[in-house]
């Protein structure tokens, strides 16, 4: 799929979409219980690495939504714990791959994970470790990965400058086990709040984990997850296009939002704010977010941020003067892409002055971003970062595999036009 995007006027307001990490997390723990739990809201059109772990789920519980009300209800199946092997494809979904590994080898089920192969090459070198101690099988291969054997409890020493998806996908499963569990991370654990996340999902779920810091906890075994009545968040990864495109051109107003949420992400705002965009917190919770004059250049910590990393070679590349630097950067290397060089790739194509190393991302702001042909490698992000850069171009961006935007959204495209965007889809 092309997607074209031409110089464009902002001006409108989106609801955003429930966040993939919650919705993950939520899924997962209310699959886990024996009776039935509520999610809301919820949407038939979620992005597909929600729908991988959905699928998965559909192995151990029935779903059923409500359309009018905006509800998903989660119904065990009745022979839900009779399993024993599984075949699971995750398409190319990496946090449906990392919470689920442990959790099918804590419920003693041989499963074999099938999906994208650029999804294998990311790294899981933290279970081959743990699985390899427990003399469990881990077979990793370029498109599949089979485990076998019944995870024991025990004191798992991980790393925390990988993925924090380690920590949470053993934080799930470490409760159904037959003994007490500790968690140490051995390096800065970056992310933090996506751990945060999964807590409070488990919180939810009335799981008790006991944290002493951020780098140890401690988990008891034989617990049973309780049903859930959990609303979704929205998603401030997602929200942070949107807000960018109005910075850069117009003003938009943004609905669904919890500016108490641990998300990360929500960052965002605080960058905004920085780089001297008016941002306004109404009286209905909505925050409306409008242009004001030039764009200050950056120098930016993402190591809890990466996430936002595409958004920011926007916002650095339309600064006026001034080189806008993100350091510790090197996470992205695992990302759907290389994100680091995918980056400096996709947006040299543009036009834009960027370069980068392992560990970090320098754009020269210009004050502007000449357009052009250019490509996504398959990265969601990348593609809909571009998408917003077309809106203020000299020349349209075209970008030849805007396809990839599916995987975190079937929405931002339309949502995108309907504040103004001059779009092009063939």
């Amino acid at each position: 799929m092309t997607l074209t995007v031409e110089k464009s006027k902002i001006f409108g307001s989106v609801y955003i979409q429930i966040s993939k990490s919650d919705a993950h997390r939520a899924l997962i723990a209310s699959s886990l219980s024996n009776d039935i739990s509520i999610l809301k809201p919820w949407m038939n059109d979620v992005s597909l690495d929600i729908n991988a772990t959905l699928n998965a789920m559909a192995n151990f519980v029935d779903f059923e939504y409500d359309a009018k009300d905006c509800i998903l209800k989660v119904i065990p199946k009745k022979n839900k714990n009779t399993i024993k092997d599984l075949t699971i494809n995750v398409e190319e979904s990496g946090t449906s791959l990392r919470l689920l590994v442990p959790i099918m080898s804590a419920l003693g089920i041989n499963t074999t994970f099938v999906g994208g192969e650029k999804l294998f090459s990311r790294p899981m070198s933290v279970y081959r470790d743990i699985f390899k101690k427990q003399g469990l099988l881990f077979d990793l291969q370029k498109s599949s990965l089979i485990i076998e054997g019944k995870l024991q409890a025990d004191e798992f020493h991980i790393s925390g400058d990988i993925s924090s998806q380690f920590f949470s996908g053993l934080l799930f499963a470490l409760p159904l086990l037959d003994g007490d569990s500790k968690i140490i991370v051995d390096t800065n654990l970056e992310s933090r709040s996506y751990v945060m996340m999964t807590l409070k999902t488990l919180k939810e779920a009335k799981i008790e984990v006991f944290k002493h810091s951020d780098n140890f906890v401690e988990v008891s075994g034989r617990q049973y997850y309780n049903p859930l009545s959990y609303t979704i968040e929205s998603d401030w990864s997602h929200c942070a296009f949107f807000a960018v495109a109005a910075a850069l051109a117009g003003e938009v107003t943004l609905y669904g939002l919890d500016k108490y949420s641990i998300q990360s992400d929500k960052y965002i705002l605080n960058i905004l704010k920085y780089i001297g965009t008016s941002i306004n917190y109404n009286d209905d919770n909505s925050i409306t977010i409008k242009k004001q004059g030039k764009i200050n250049s950056l120098d930016i910590d993402i190591s809890n941020i990466v996430d936002l990393a595409p958004i920011l070679v926007v916002l650095g590349a339309t600064a006026s003067g001034g080189t806008t630097k993100l350091y510790n950067a090197h996470r992205l290397k695992y990302k759907e892409s290389d994100r680091i060089k995918d980056l400096e790739d996709s947006f040299s194509r543009i036009g834009v002055n960027i370069r980068t190393t392992d560990n970090e991302i320098i754009v020269e702001g210009s004050g502007f971003i000449k357009g052009g042909r250019t490509i996504s490698h398959n990265d969601h992000r990348i593609a809909m970062a571009l998408a917003v850069a077309g809106i203020i171009s000299e020349e349209a961006v075209i970008i030849d595999d805007a396809e990839s935007i599916s995987k975190s959204s079937f929405s931002f495209i339309n949502d995108f036009k309907s504040i103004g965007a001059n779009v092009i889809l063939n």
